[in-house]
């Protein structure tokens, strides 16, 4: 699916941005909403299905993070991301399914994005993830979605572009990210080491547009693939 009308979307982006800032490139202004397409390519599956993320504003979260700037997001599965925003950079600290009564931490915090002042090409931070793709084909099977690992972060460029449903975004912040997931492929193969890419692109006064997780892997029993997101709709 492609965009319709590049210049009508400006003007409706343009329009709706209320108190962001031009150059807020991770808003957590409440109210604000992002609609994603995505695509999944799981070697031995393809699917589409829709994806959006709403932010709920500040809240307290109490104990260790009590008074401090934190915010937070609902993602249209349930869960409710909580995300501290402070003059280093956004960062991921606690996350709530629809099963949990009380946000549950992460063992340290995820960084997302350094300050807008520390933007700047070259600089790279270590972030841990879980997989996306890797699936197996048994039930028996462990998940590797349940396994940590680090990615490691750089932005690699100040001014990309990007176009995805949404429209034509320019002077992107554009970020890589590269690491390693070691999975125990089978009593033949033993464990398999399996290169995990990513990158992803941010607008100014909009925030993340699109998404690109590669975990390529195709053996009898474990599959992987990539999984992509692409921005739809932008509204504050």
């Amino acid at each position: 699916m492609r965009f319709i009308c590049i210049l009508l979307m400006s003007v409706i982006i343009v329009g709706c941005q209320g108190d962001i800032s031009e150059n807020d490139y991770f808003p957590v202004n409440k109210g604000v909403e992002w609609h994603y397409s995505v695509f999944e390519d799981l070697t031995d599956t393809t699917q589409k299905r829709q994806f959006s993320i709403t932010n709920l504003g500040p809240i307290d979260l109490k104990g260790d993070y009590s008074g401090m700037p934190v915010f937070a997001r609902r993602t249209s599965d349930g869960t409710v991301y909580y995300i501290l925003q402070d003059d280093t950079g956004s960062y991921r600290i606690a996350k709530r399914t629809v099963v949990e009564l009380t946000p549950r931490f992460d063992d340290k915090e995820i960084k997302i994005l350094p300050n807008k002042e520390d933007l700047e090409v070259g600089r790279s931070w270590v972030a841990e993830t879980r997989s996306y793709a890797l699936h197996g084909l048994r039930s028996a099977l462990p998940d590797p979605s349940k396994k940590a690992f680090s990615l490691t972060y750089e932005i690699v460029a100040l001014n990309s572009s990007v176009v995805v449903p949404a429209g034509r975004f320019e002077n992107c912040v554009k970020v890589e990210a590269s690491g390693v997931i070691s999975l125990y492929a089978d009593p033949r193969l033993g464990y398999q080491d399996i290169t995990v890419t990513q990158t992803e692109w941010y607008a100014p006064g909009v925030g993340l547009v699109k998404l690109v997780r590669s975990e390529p892997m195709d053996l009898e029993i474990y599959k992987g693939g990539s999984i992509t997101f692409e921005l739809n709709r932008f509204e504050s």
